[in-house]
């Protein structure tokens, strides 16, 4: 759902004396962990400091494009007078010297006004993204806001961060990587918890490649280590760094272990 409106111009553009801090009022981009937590909270503050903001931001507000001048000279002026004119003669009649030499000028002064209407909007432009610029990078963390490099453009700013944290695959693994993480044996059969843990490290594996055995086994112990059932297993864990089937072996003693030594209380 859009958060802009778009009736606005970038010649409405008025600065507000009511807004707000946004590095008071919007949580700092950390990364694609609170992306959209803090995506949401940025647009819904920028919005209510000015419309503005957010349609540049989303492109629905562009610098305006330099006008199109028309030629003041006599002959130019002499040919629009005919253009004008039609075919009727009694028109035609009255283009004179004077009469060219008015539009001439008239066509001058139209001019030098689409000139200024054009420095005013290029001037308000400059200044709405200047100060939606500031108001966007206070929401994000340092390490952050120096990934921007030398952009000042919110938009080109906003695209670069989505790209960077916000990609689908970005975050497609850092999900895979957060369940990896907090996956925690809990109670019921070690071996299904076995195949669990399988699967969710194969999701994740997936996305970034195969993990080392050392690597595996370190995600594993995570996994199990805090519940009781597991301490046996833990206290006489044995690493064997040339066995090929490193991770199988551990398995398999996990499960055993678990099952052998039932005094230990389900958690």
């Amino acid at each position: 759902m859009s958060t802009s409106s778009n009736k606005n111009t970038i010649f409405d553009f008025e600065v507000r004396k009511d807004e707000i801090d946004l590095a008071k009022s919007v949580p700092k981009l950390k990364g694609a962990s609170n992306w959209r937590m803090w995506e949401t909270q940025m647009f819904m503050m920028l919005r209510f400091n000015n419309p503005v903001y957010v349609q540049l931001i989303r492109d629905e507000i562009k610098m305006p494009p330099a006008p199109i001048y028309a030629d003041p000279s006599r002959s130019s002026a002499r040919a629009l007078l005919f253009k004008e004119a039609k075919g009727d003669k009694e028109k035609e009649a009255r283009i004179t010297a004077e009469a060219i030499e008015a539009r001439s000028i008239q066509i001058v002064s139209s001019n030098l006004e689409l000139r200024k209407h054009h420095a005013d909007g290029e001037e308000k432009w400059e200044r709405a993204n200047n100060r939606a610029f500031l108001q966007f990078v206070s929401t994000l963390e340092p390490q952050i806001s120096s990934s921007l490099g030398n952009i000042t453009n919110v938009r080109e700013a906003y695209l670069a961060l989505k790209d960077l944290h916000w990609n689908p695959s970005h975050h497609a693994t850092y999900l895979r990587f957060k369940k990896l993480v907090n996956l925690r044996y809990k109670r019921g059969d070690p071996h299904t918890f076995v195949a669990r843990f399988k699967n969710v490290l194969g999701d994740y594996t997936a996305f970034v490649g195969d993990m080392t055995p050392l690597q595996e086994l370190r995600h594993f112990k995570r996994a199990v280590v805090g519940n009781p059932r597991s301490r046996f297993f833990i206290l006489n864990l044995m690493i064997n760094e040339e066995d090929p089937d490193l991770m199988g072996q551990i398995y398999r003693d996990f499960v055993r272990a678990v099952r052998v030594h039932p005094m230990f209380s389900k958690s």
